[in-house]
């Protein structure tokens, strides 16, 4: 048995050090060991082991609960019934604290089973309406779960489709929210867990359709509600995790920078069960960091962060698809502001990579027009001209543009034939007096989240620094307490 064991070890260690999976590799290194002519069956054994192991180490209330009724069943097969029925007042204990409510009915169904087996007639008769009743309302609050989780997938599903909302059509489109029962007060949700997922979808809708003070207001009620029933959400770190992000989000989106990095920290001291948990916390952290420090005017930190976040986006490539898409965009934002344009254009092309998982299609055109823009910085005239054209194809088969980059698409093209400093300036001071009025529209704004070509104009005019423009256009919110 030993002897297995140390072989199990040995492939272990052999699969650990390997980069990626190498199977060819494995069978050349253990080419003279019995158990590769099974190796299948032992590489099979190993897997079961190590989830055995994972198993144990990712201890909750869940796998408690689960391992009792386990023990249940074998103390009633084996006719150990009054240990049976202690061990069930337990587990259902146990369901009700931690809001387990799948559990609630097979407890209750155990309890009534053990009861026939030893003829507790009066037991029964006494228990068996109010154990019925129990089973009834549980799945009154599964189905309620169920209705707010597909309220909560459908919310979700139209905001990958739809992108930043461009026009007032696409936010009506969200009407249909608020007219759902589901929503019209809180009594609706019959448990902790629906009324988790009752404020996170106000926090969600408000958050779409951009009115962030109401939107910072539900994400705190969300965060009170989590704290005060923390057994509820501690089967799994992201669960807090990804409120206290979501939170710090809001903070930072109506000003309370401190109180955003206060939450930041309150999310790093989460422990992290796996390298994915961790790295999930670190990429969230970063992408909070680089935008409350940008917003506060400091683009030294947030160019100090960089070198850490490559190194970390480089040693995970299979991170969170859309988080690491949108830190791609941030940092090639903030490299152009920096006026660190070669460094920026690398960093466009990991975003445009990252892109070809289509999930965030509205990013696309943006991230044309400042290729477009880092190409002539970078004097790169001739492929400055086929990207003009190229863009130029692609959005014109596109039906969401922002005004903004019509405009820009549409008088760009003339700056392939601008042949002096002079008329250069001429042509960035025609094109932001064309843009000007439009980027009133609130709506219009959205463009410059990613890229402030505002800014970037006013510098080629004045002959500023980009980011000396971008930093003092930088809007001045008032900081709120702390609350």
């Amino acid at each position: 048995m030993r002897n297995e064991q140390n072989n199990y070890t040995k492939i272990f260690d052999a699969i650990d050090l390997q980069e990626e999976y190498n199977e060819k590799k494995l069978l050349h290194k253990f080419r003279n060991e019995k158990f590769v002519r099974q190796f299948a069956v032992a590489k099979n054994y190993l897997y079961e082991m190590v989830l055995e192991s994972l198993e144990a180490y990712h201890k909750n209330s869940t796998t408690e609960i689960r391992s009792m009724l386990n023990r249940i069943e074998i103390l009633v097969d084996k006719g150990l019934h009054s240990q049976a029925k202690k061990l069930l007042r337990k587990a259902k204990d146990m369901a009700i604290e931690y809001e387990k409510l799948t559990y609630i009915p097979e407890i209750n169904l155990m309890e009534q089973s053990i009861y026939r087996m030893q003829y507790s007639v009066g037991i029964l008769k006494d228990n068996s309406g109010t154990l019925i009743e129990e089973i009834e309302q549980c799945a009154m609050k599964i189905k309620n779960l169920a209705e707010y989780e597909s309220l909560k997938n459908r919310l979700y599903v139209q905001r990958i489709e739809m992108g930043v909302l461009r026009n007032e059509k696409e936010f009506k489109s969200y009407d249909w929210f608020l007219k759902s029962p589901l929503v019209k007060n809180e009594k609706q949700a019959l448990s902790i867990n629906a009324r988790i997922l009752f404020y996170e979808l106000y926090a969600s809708y408000y958050n779409y359709i951009d009115d962030s003070e109401k939107c910072y207001e539900y994400s705190l009620k969300l965060i009170k509600l989590i704290e005060a029933y923390p057994k509820v959400i501690e089967t799994n770190v992201n669960f807090p995790t990804q409120f206290l992000y979501r939170h710090s989000i809001q903070c930072y989106n109506t000003g309370r920078y401190h109180e955003s990095l206060e939450y930041i920290s309150r999310m790093e001291l989460l422990k992290p069960k796996s390298e994915a948990q961790k790295l999930n916390i670190l990429l969230k952290a970063y992408n909070t960091k680089l935008n409350v420090y940008f917003r506060m005017g400091n683009l030294k930190k947030c160019l100090q962060l960089i070198p850490e976040i490559e190194k970390l986006l480089d040693k995970h490539r299979d991170s969170d698809k859309l988080l690491t898409e949108i830190i791609y965009w941030q940092i090639t934002s903030l490299l152009m502001i920096s006026e660190e344009y070669k460094q920026a254009l690398k960093w466009l092309v990991k975003a445009n990579i990252a892109q070809d998982s289509n999930i965030r299609q509205d990013l696309e055109c943006i991230g044309r027009i400042m290729e477009i823009v880092l190409h002539y910085e970078l004097g790169k005239f001739d492929i400055m001209e086929y990207r003009i054209k190229s863009t130029y194809r692609f959005l014109a088969t596109k039906q969401k543009l922002y005004q903004l980059e019509k405009i820009i698409l549409t008088s760009i093209r003339k700056l392939i034939n601008v042949n002096s400093k002079e008329e250069s300036v001429q042509f960035f001071k025609q094109l932001k007096k064309s843009l000007d009025p439009v980027v009133m529209d609130p709506l219009e704004q959205k463009f410059l989240m990613y890229f402030d070509i505002m800014s970037w104009l006013e510098s080629k005019i004045t002959k500023q620094s980009f980011q000396s423009v971008v930093i003092k256009n930088l809007p001045k919110v008032k900081v709120q307490p702390l609350k």
